[in-house]
């Protein structure tokens, strides 16, 4: 991966940000957070008790009896997730099936009882919040860059835009690629039309690249605006795409074509990423969507108000991280999974423990893996939060064990 692609100081100064988008952070004081330090000690003491007592199975044992649990949702999460699960399989005697379909797919899953956990890349929203049969917990766990990727043959050096650029292409405003407000920040685009591809139905990466959209354009905020299943304006060569990797392999293989994918996808089928506008630079600089300014974005909302995990994570956003050189377009994933864990997928007690021990591999091995895989991991803080969460799910009103 590059590092962020340089400066360059067109004409114009930089476009005002648009109407306030309808998602919001929670900024202020701490109230919903845990002090950092006597969280990590809690979590070290029940870790450490774990370990101690034996109960979270660990070690692959011929006499222990084998779980496999069931996983639906984000097709984002997918790559790491795949990894994630040989890890896990390697020292525990359960296993892991993720099913990567989209967000939404997830949390039907989840409130239907055919899954276990369902994984986001999106806040759930109250009216899904509605439809499950008990209270649940929203885990972070991992996130990652939603790269702006393309296929321009002819362009030797890297495309850059603004969010109202590419807020333009996708409401029909802009539609070749040598547009005069394209060409003031890359050099070199060719005269042909532009083929935009975006994710069919419902999905997350929609969700973040319409909140993106909706902070940096007021047309796309009063038009589109903020939402995981997008009505895209009529835009000529428009296509849909089910998944990330559908995505990313229509744009490998179709010239002049742009869309978004996580960064592994991206990676994994050779597509370059654009350089995408920090607002908050003196001058214009265009950031590519490395992992390191993404952990950067993401750690700058650390020390915001966040809801507990049992909350309501709806009006949670992490596009436009206000510091130099963070990459705009970040997101962080989520496990959803019911406090008691009875109202989940074919529930008995030993399926409730086997989905505890698999929630505590996540959020105390899992984000050794994340940055190796173009992934990056929330906050210290809501991944101790996360392990006090686990600790307290319930079968049926009883501790797991």
């Amino acid at each position: 991966m590059s590092s962020d692609a340089g400066s360059a100081t067109p004409a114009a100064p930089p476009p005002a940000a648009g109407a306030p988008r309808p998602v919001v952070r929670r900024r202020g004081g701490r109230a919903g957070l845990y002090t950092i330090v006597g969280v990590i000690a809690l979590v070290a003491i029940l870790v450490g008790a774990g370990w101690a007592t034996g109960w979270y199975g660990l070690v692959s044992s011929s006499s222990t009896p084998s779980t496999t649990l069931e996983g639906y949702g984000a097709s984002f999460l997918n790559p790491l997730l795949s990894q994630w699960e040989v890890d896990y399989a390697s020292s525990s005697s359960n296993r892991v099936n993720y099913v990567s379909e989209t967000a939404v797919a997830g949390i039907e899953a989840l409130a239907s009882g055919t899954a276990d956990f369902a994984a986001t890349d999106e806040p759930v929203t109250p009216s899904e919040l509605s439809t499950m049969p008990g209270p649940i917990l929203t885990l972070p766990v991992t996130g990652g860059a939603l790269a702006i990727v393309y296929n321009i043959p002819s362009l030797s050096g890297t495309l850059n835009l603004t969010g109202v650029d590419l807020a333009d292409i996708y409401l029909g405003t802009i539609t070749n690629w040598d547009d005069s407000g394209l060409a003031a920040n890359t050099s070199g685009l060719p005269d042909h039309q532009i083929l935009p591809v975006v994710r069919s139905g419902s999905a997350g990466t929609n969700f973040v690249l319409t909140n993106f959209l909706s902070d940096d354009s007021s047309a796309w905020a009063s038009g589109p605006g903020t939402t995981v299943d997008p009505t895209w304006p009529t835009v000529s060569g428009e296509t849909g795409e089910s998944s990330n990797s559908a995505l990313a392999k229509y744009v490998a293989e179709t010239p002049y074509t742009i869309g978004y994918v996580d960064l592994a996808d991206a990676e994994s089928n050779h597509l370059p990423t654009a350089g995408v506008l920090d607002p908050h630079r003196p001058v214009w600089q265009f950031v590519q969507p490395t992992v390191a300014d993404t952990q950067a974005a993401v750690n700058y909302f650390a020390n915001d108000s966040f809801p507990l995990p049992s909350g309501n994570w709806s009006g949670v956003s992490w596009v436009n991280a206000n510091a130099s050189g963070d990459y705009p377009l970040a997101i962080v994933c989520y496990f959803l999974v019911f406090e008691n864990a009875a109202l989940g997928y074919s529930p008995s007690p030993a399926r409730a423990q086997a989905l505890v021990q698999w929630l505590d591999w996540v959020v105390v091995s899992g984000p050794s893996t994340s940055a190796s895989l173009d992934y990056i991991n929330p906050p210290a803080t809501l991944l101790a939060a996360d392990a006090l969460a686990v600790a307290g799910i319930t079968y049926n009103g009883a501790q797991i064990p």
